[in-house]
């Protein structure tokens, strides 16, 4: 009866190093997805001449290879608590009412294709990512893609030529008649911008953080990245790129050398100013003079017209994806600056309040406040590894948060990616208690 009962059990482990194996494969979409989402416009151009988008091929590998290792049964894995994959979860799902509670349904879907494709790879990091050294990779990927971009940045701004992107909004962009690169990608310059932002910071963070293997790579990311935002002369990623900054050297408060730190810094800013690109410092000094940038006004109108949806439908909003066709109602034709083609509300929180409802944005709060959280944890751990993982998750994280006070990003793969890797951190740090 005993050697019948071994007989039934033996393969349990072959199960589980399938299982092992199986999330190892799924490393590599996931690190690819990781890549390609910056550098979108070397993407596109492999996939002009196939009947399907690399990012479409890549997504499929990635969602199936989870898939496979969440039906295999295993004793790995992080087993943690999974409240940030159902805030996750529920603020899709109040998306999806949102939008049938909404007039434009049509345009409402198109978005919640986008939204799906941004939540969907972070949820997949969930069940993959299960050791800190795994989550490192991931950071790397997205850094690299950073290297990557910024190099580009630099080179076109410099010789004025346009090397892998194409696309209108990537291409067109400019500010006092001088053209904006976005690197790598078919963005617009702000939102490539913001993606390379989310590489410094993690760059910066891992660095400042203690991590030695990296180092020279990591500084060279940090300062190869840093002159290419100043080129870009994109406010908001320059915004993040200050707080990111800020936090990294609260970390050093109790040390001794912290006020040093703090004068030296300021002083480097001020130092800096005469070198900095005119268009960027012309776009700073605009606003306090809006005739000398017109969008400023255009920005104003959005949070106007964001403020009196709200009022119209607080609840369940205007639906995912129906602001764009409420901005160019005649109700709102006399507005300052506003234009009559279709526009995204640029202030990410008011936007979701705006579509989703205040139920909706509670979520969307709740689930980067957990975020946050669960980074910062892990920035706690007793694992030096996992530390500095955590804290560049935070930095990270909160540069972005506040660059998003000025674009439409809640369906951003880089923030949903970012959410998730600083979530899993935490999950981290909890295995790490449990482990004792």
């Amino acid at each position: 009866m005993s050697s019948l009962s071994a007989n039934r059990v033996a393969p349990a482990p072959s199960f589980a190093e399938a299982a092992t194996t199986m999330r190892l494969v799924a490393m590599a979409p996931l690190l690819l997805y990781a890549l390609l989402t910056q550098l979108d416009a070397f993407g596109n151009q492999i996939s002009a001449r196939l009947p399907i988008g690399t990012t479409e091929l890549i997504l499929a590998a990635l969602l199936g290879t989870t898939l496979l290792t969440l039906l295999l049964p295993t004793t790995h894995g992080v087993r943690g608590s999974h409240t940030g994959a159902r805030l996750i979860a529920a603020m899709f799902c109040w998306a999806v009412f949102s939008w049938t509670m909404s007039l434009h349904r049509t345009e409402g879907l198109d978005y919640l294709q986008k939204l799906a494709t941004a939540l969907l790879p972070a949820l997949c990091l969930l069940a993959i990512v299960d050791t800190p050294a795994r989550m490192r990779w991931v950071m790397l990927a997205i850094i690299g893609a950073g290297a990557v971009s910024a190099a580009i940045i630099v080179i076109e701004s410099r010789t004025g030529t346009r090397l892998v992107s194409t696309s209108i909004a990537a291409t067109t962009a400019g500010f006092e008649g001088v053209a904006r690169s976005a690197g790598g990608s078919d963005q617009n310059p702000t939102t490539a911008a913001q993606m390379l932002l989310v590489s410094v910071l993690l760059a910066g963070g891992l660095l400042f953080a203690g991590e030695r293997r990296w180092r020279v790579v990591l500084a060279g990311v940090v300062a190869l990245g840093g002159v290419a935002l100043v080129f870009t002369s994109a406010r908001s990623a320059l915004i993040g790129l200050m707080l990111g900054a800020g936090l990294i050297a609260l970390s050093f408060r109790h040390r001794g050398f912290f006020p040093l730190m703090v004068l030296g810094g300021i002083v480097a800013i001020i130092a800096a100013i005469p070198f900095l690109p005119a268009t960027l410092v012309d776009r700073f000094a605009a606003i306090g003079n809006f005739g000398m940038d017109p969008t400023l006004y255009r920005r104003i109108t959005y949070l106007r017209i964001g403020g009196d949806l709200i009022q119209q439908s607080p609840v369940w909003g205007v639906g995912p994806g129906n602001y764009p066709l409420y901005y160019v109602t005649d109700a709102y034709r006399w507005m300052p600056g506003r234009e009559i083609f279709p526009r995204e509300l640029h202030n990410t929180y008011l936007d979701a309040a705006t579509e989703y409802g205040l139920v909706g944005f509670a979520l969307f709060a709740a689930t980067l406040g957990y975020a946050l959280r669960s980074a910062w944890r892990a920035a706690q751990a007793r694992s030096p590894e996992l530390a500095r993982l955590g804290m560049a998750a935070v930095v990270a994280l909160a540069g972005l948060m506040a660059a998003c006070f000025f674009m439409p990003h809640k369906d951003l793969r880089y923030l949903w990616l970012l959410v998730a890797i600083a979530i899993q951190c935490g999950r981290l740090r909890t295995a790490e208690e449990r482990r004792g």
